[in-house]
């Protein structure tokens, strides 16, 4: 699994703009909002960002 920071598409529980995707294997994802988020993925994306800015 893989999980980045994302301002593109919808939640996929409520509809809101999403805040994260999360990546899985044969192409699929789910995109969650700032709410709807699971720690795990937030962390994640978090730590996907800062790395990425260095």
């Amino acid at each position: 699994m893989k999980a980045v920071k994302t301002h593109v598409g919808r939640c996929d529980t409520c509809g809101e703009p999403a805040a994260y995707a999360q990546l899985l294997a044969g192409g699929r994802s789910f995109r969650f909002c700032e709410q709807h988020a699971p720690l795990v993925v937030k962390k994640q994306a978090e730590a996907a960002a800062s790395s990425n800015k260095k």
